[in-house]
């Protein structure tokens, strides 16, 4: 058949080998694990925009990185997988290496710089199609250049996709990850409500969004040892997402 795979464009016949490689179509969305297994994995979106760096310039917030969960999770022994936006690693290059050389977590892409690629999202800012593998191009390079370490999944900002982003994320050899428990942390100051919600809808298998970046997100740290303690009686084990997808 050699004629017929010359008539194909050549970044077709890579779809359509990733397709066969991975066994999934090619615009699957992962958002849990196995429903067999009583694994959890909690992962920590680090979110930065231009208007977060502007804000954070004028000095209207101390800073985006909050130390304190990352602190919890040490000291509970808790692992976790941290999501980093390449503007966030830019301009907090020591704590990303330091998550990054913690055994306990692994980090993988959120975008350059949080565009939202599907409209409307949540008031992001909207992306070009052309400029979509720029951005997660962009973001990949940072994020190893300073980590030392090249992600291996994708998650979009805000959760907003449609299924040609998911096809193009897996063009460029990443797996795109999602959740299917919102934890509620962003813009929530009351730590109760953010526990109660996690408590209640976490499953078998569930992946569960928080942020790791303060500011809008400012009671994630208070309530995330209620969360650790609640979830841990309740069973449940805490996996890396490559864990808990059995993907290292």
């Amino acid at each position: 058949m050699p004629r017929l795979a010359a008539a194909f464009p050549t970044c077709f016949l890579l779809l359509l080998t990733l397709a066969a490689a991975t066994s999934e179509p090619l615009a699957t969305l992962l958002t849990h694990g196995p429903r067999s297994t009583r694994r959890v994995a909690l992962t920590f979106d680090a979110d930065m925009t231009p208007g977060m760096e502007k804000a954070l310039q004028k000095g209207k917030v101390k800073s985006y990185d909050n130390v304190a969960v990352r602190q919890i999770l040490q000291a509970t022994h808790t692992p976790a997988t941290f999501f980093f936006t390449g503007m966030w690693v830019e301009e907090y290059p020591e704590p990303a290496r330091e998550i990054a050389q913690d055994p306990l977590f692994e980090v993988e892409d959120h975008s350059y710089d949080h565009p939202g690629f599907e409209q409307p999202c949540y008031g992001l800012a909207s992306i070009p199609q052309a400029q979509k593998v720029t951005d997660i191009e962009h973001a990949q390079s940072v994020i190893a250049r300073v980590t030392g370490v090249t992600p291996r999944y994708f998650r979009f900002p805000g959760g907003c996709e449609n299924a040609r982003d998911l096809t193009l994320v897996r063009s460029l050899g990443l797996i795109p990850v999602d959740w299917d428990v919102i934890s509620g942390d962003a813009g929530q100051p009351d730590p109760k409500v953010i526990i109660q919600k996690v408590l209640k809808e976490t499953q078998d298998g569930s992946i569960i969004v928080m942020h790791s970046h303060g500011g809008k997100a400012p009671a994630t740290a208070l309530a995330l040892p209620a969360i650790i303690a609640g979830l841990k009686t309740r069973g449940f084990t805490f996996v890396k997402v490559s864990d808990l997808l059995n993907r290292p």
